[in-house]
Parts: C-alpha cells; structure tokens; sequence
C-alpha cells in the first residue's frame, strides 16, 4: 500500500513538475513578444518625433514670417507660404494617422471584424475612390476585374486600408500620363488581385525590404510627396492577418507589380 501512494506521489510530482516546465516556456514566450512589442512601439514613437520634426518646423517658420511681414505680403506670397503651411500640416497629420494604425495593427489587443463581403464590389469602391488621385497626375487605371460577385470573409475596414495603399502607391509612384492596371481574377481556391504600374520601379537590392516598418526606397514621390515608410508594412500585416499572401515584382524605369492572395 505504501510502495503504491509512493508511485502516485512521484507520478503526480513529475506532472507538477511537467506543468511547471510549460507555463515557464508559456511565460518566456509571451515575455519575448511584449519585448518584441515594446522595441516596435519605441520605434514607432522614435520615428513619429524624427519625421515630425521637420513639418513642424516649418509650420512655426512660415508662420512667424507671415505674422511679422504680414503688411507686406503680397497675394500670390501669402497664398504661396499658406500652401506650404498646409502641406507640412497635412503630412503631420497623415504621418500621425499611419502610425497610430500601424500601433493598432501590432497591439495584442487588436481584433478583426471579418464579415461575409462581396470582394469585387469593395475593389470597385476603392478605385473609384482612388479616380481623383490618378486623374491628378493624368494616369489612367484600367481594369480586368470579374464581373460577377465573389464573397470572401473579411474585415472591410482593414481590407481597404491595406487595398488603398497598394493602388495609391501604383499611382504616386507612376510617371504623368502612364497607366495603372488592376486585375482581379477568381480562382478555384483564392481570389488573386494584381497591380500593376509603369513607375520608376524598385530595385533587386531593395524589393526584399520594402514591407519592413519605415523602409524608404525613395524619399519622395512622382507627385513631391514624402513617403512615411509605413503603408506597405501595414498593407502586408492586414493581408496575412487575413491568410493571404503579398509579393512584389519590379525593374527599375520599368514598373511594378504587386501581387496579393487571398483564400475563399
């Protein structure tokens, strides 16, 4: 009878012992991702107070001189100095917007809404959405997109945001009177979605790189704008929160193509 309690008290120690050891490797793991957490909100905020610096900057600037030479501004001056007022003020704004996004995207916290959506109705809606943008620049988007519905679990809010900033990127970075092509196919499991511009194109060096957080191939784009660094990165965090897949082809003066998978 002894010898028995003794060979349940030792089975029982080595569960104990066994469970221990899990919750320890449980605790140690989630220690590592709120330290990989923390290092990715520090650089968010880091890179926030760096890129904002220089909009700020000149938002006090012209600001100060409108204010002490007002009496001698002329028209076209004051309209010339208000506009680069606005612009600085409209890429802080986005600038702020992106990384509060790209927080939310990474917080543990976050959760997706995912709905039955008609696919095809929603890619619709964001290029019209994106027409003023393309017409902009006189860039013409063509599409070859199913023309019937195709319904996928998603979450609209995100699937759009990431859909926005591959169109957009197309455009911004598209020479003046090129053209941006999107097709949307259907296939037997996945529904593939392809966009393709004929811009300045990216590098073999740096095509690896470019869905990392605030990387920049080119600090500006076609259109003068300041590229933040954050738009793919968040487009290819929502596609694979989604199980789908994002990729990138390019040649330099030529194009790219930028690919996305998703699962039906």
């Amino acid at each position: 009878m002894s010898t028995h309690k003794s060979l349940e008290s030792k089975k029982y120690i080595e569960e104990l012992e066994d469970k221990i050891v899990a919750l320890s490797l449980q605790y140690k793991s989630k220690a590592n991702e709120l330290n990989l957490l923390n290092e990715s909100h520090e650089k968010s905020v880091g890179k926030l107070i760096h890129n904002l610096r220089n909009p700020i900057g000149v938002i006090f600037s012209f600001s100060d001189m409108i204010l002490e030479d007002l009496d001698d501004y002329t028209p076209d001056k004051l309209e010339k100095h208000i506009q680069i007022i606005k612009s600085s003020a409209a890429f802080s704004l986005k600038m702020i917007t992106t990384v509060a996004k790209n927080t939310q995207l990474n917080s543990p916290e976050h959760r997706y809404d995912f709905k039955t959506i008609n696919f095809v109705e929603l890619v619709n809606e964001v290029i019209n959405e994106l027409t003023e943008n393309a017409l902009m620049k006189n860039c013409i988007i063509k599409t070859d997109i199913e023309n019937h519905p195709i319904h996928l679990s998603l979450d609209l809010t995100e699937i759009s945001v990431a859909l926005k900033h591959i169109i957009n990127n197309a455009i911004r970075y598209s020479d003046e009177n090129s053209v941006v092509k999107i097709i949307l196919k259907e296939n037997e499991n996945t529904v593939d979605i392809a966009v393709i511009d004929q811009g300045i194109g990216i590098s073999e060096e740096n095509l690896g790189q470019i869905f990392k957080e605030f990387f920049v191939v080119n600090t500006y784009s076609e259109d003068k704008q300041k590229c933040i660094g954050l738009g793919l990165s968040i487009a290819n965090k929502i596609i694979k929160d989604h199980k789908g897949k994002i990729s990138a082809t390019s040649s330099l003066n030529k194009g790219s193509t930028f690919k996305i998978t998703l699962p039906k």
